[in-house]
């Protein structure tokens, strides 16, 4: 039977905007499952493509193609009594992954839900199983006072600066106003997020953040006249708002990045040796460094040059739609990533190096199913304790 093909990338539309049915997923199964495994290859990713861009043009990031499709098939979706019914499941799925090797898994657990609500379905399952910790986004004032952002009632709130605040479902939104501009010192506010949670804001001048986990940015709630300067510890994307006469400073580490309208990443844990830039669009300078976009720069506070490099800016925004991809990077990283989200410690034993993991993993997946995936791969062992993980090779 041939593949209908508008029908086909509906499904495929649906399935990656995490809005399609039960009934609607297995009919997508259905079309993987009547294609000729040796064609599967070529047609399907040439519909994908057909799928992406006429759904997901918008967005910043788009997954592997072929990923996406092992995700598909690998589904816990596909239950015991499916795979009895349709036995050519499993060899389409093992066709995908000899594509992609084992090292590109793509752990993926279907949810019909919108995103957030399926990270609320994670964090309700048992107490024994290892999840993102739920812990709470705070908004620090400048006098030091921290209040928890889900304690602020939906809608416009003014604090005693004359800051204007919405918060709006899962995001604050602030606005200038003459009173706050005419404050004689500037005005301080930071934004916290915890182990397991990033959050999404809009500063005063329009620009809009999305803060990682375990980050924090600190800017003032209205910008000078000339310069629009905000401080950043851990990662955020930003989309910043174009004003020419205004420049758009991110102070990180040691590291200072100029802009005056462009869209990038900056990655600056404590922890990390390195800050980490990346350009999505736009134009920036990273100390003296002018990047393009793709490009990257790695800098630190010893003084050593800046290093720049040409990567997949896909790649370094998958954090911002849920995802963690890792390039075939070592091991030590790999957790050190994993453990900011899921808050755990790590423990090593043996001789783990030129240990290294490449793959897809979805950030809402459970840990243990999460460390499991990675073990397939056949680099190293997990034994999990509590919150402790022991990794050996």
């Amino acid at each position: 039977m041939r593949f209908k093909e508008e029908r086909f990338i509906t499904l495929l539309k649906a399935y990656m905007n995490e809005q399609i049915s039960e009934s609607e997923f297995e009919e997508l199964v259905n079309y993987i499952q009547q294609a000729d495994t040796a064609q599967l290859n070529e047609q399907l990713l040439d519909l994908f493509d057909k799928a992406w861009q006429q759904a997901n043009q918008q967005l910043p990031i788009k997954l592997d193609a072929e990923r996406v499709l092992h995700g598909i098939m690998t589904s816990p979706q596909l239950n015991t009594q499916a795979r009895r019914k349709k036995p050519k499941v499993r060899l389409i799925a093992a066709s995908i992954a000899a594509l992609v090797c084992l090292a590109t898994l793509l752990v993926r657990q279907y949810t019909p839900l919108p995103l957030q609500a399926a990270k609320e379905k994670l964090l309700t399952q048992e107490e024994d199983t290892l999840t993102s910790d739920r812990r709470e986004v705070m908004l620090t004032l400048s006098d030091g006072h921290q209040i928890p952002v889900n304690a602020l009632s939906e809608g416009v709130q003014t604090f005693q600066s004359g800051t204007h605040v919405k918060r709006d479902q899962n995001q604050l939104i602030y606005t200038e106003d003459q009173d706050t501009k005419a404050h004689p010192s500037p005005v301080l506010h930071t934004i916290t997020t915890p182990i397991g949670m990033d959050y999404k804001l809009t500063l005063p001048d329009g620009t809009r953040v999305q803060l990682n986990a375990g980050s924090s940015l600190t800017f003032p709630v209205a910008f000078g006249r000339q310069e629009r300067k905000v401080e950043l510890q851990g990662e955020a994307y930003f989309d910043v708002a174009k004003h020419p006469n205004q420049a758009f400073l991110v102070q990180a580490k040691g590291t200072d990045i100029h802009v005056l309208g462009t869209a990038f990443n900056v990655s600056a844990y404590q922890e990390d040796p390195y800050v980490v830039t990346t350009l999505l669009t736009g134009s920036l300078k990273v100390q003296s460094k002018i990047l393009r976009p793709g490009q990257q720069a790695l800098s630190n506070e010893t003084g050593h040059p800046i290093v720049i490099r040409e990567v997949d800016p896909d790649e370094i925004m998958a954090w911002a739609r849920g995802y963690f991809v890792f390039d075939q990077d070592d091991i030590k990283q790999v957790m050190n990533t994993l453990a900011r989200w899921y808050d755990i410690e790590v423990v090593y034993e043996g001789n783990l190096k030129g240990k290294t993991f490449g793959g897809t993993l979805s950030r809402y997946t459970d840990f243990r199913q999460l460390l499991h995936a990675i073990e397939q791969t056949g680099s190293v062992k997990f034994t999990i304790t509590g919150r402790r993980v022991t990794v050996s090779p």
